[in-house]
């Protein structure tokens, strides 16, 4: 049985380090994207994605590092889960005032003339 959870436990950290450098290579894209447009939206969409893909995983791997490696006792588990949490909630709406940014500055825009 010991072996069984060290081994679920070694995928757990295996799948969380994928999901922090997957998460962190879409957020430099996505402010690549930014680079590229300089557009209001583009800023807070990037910044929204970083938090939701990128920060989180890495916090929550850290926290999981710090806890497993005992440097940090287990009764601050739910700190670390609250973090992950409050920041995927806090890019989730970044990532929606920027759809909702889009939306204003395209309704502000002049009306575009069709292609000939």
């Amino acid at each position: 049985m010991i072996a069984f959870f060290s081994t679920v436990g070694l995928a757990a950290g295996v799948a969380a380090t994928g999901s922090a450098i997957v998460g962190l290579y879409i957020g430099v894209h996505a402010y690549r994207g930014l680079r590229r447009n300089e557009d209001r939206s583009m800023r807070y969409l990037s910044v929204g994605m970083i938090l939701l893909f990128g920060v989180t995983y890495v916090v929550a791997l850290a926290g999981q590092g710090l806890i497993t490696f005992r440097v940090v006792p287990v009764r601050y588990q739910n700190v670390f889960r609250l973090a992950v949490r409050v920041l995927q909630f806090v890019g989730l709406v970044t990532i929606a005032y920027s759809l909702r940014v889009a939306a204003s500055d395209r309704a502000a825009a002049p009306p575009r003339r069709p292609p000939r």
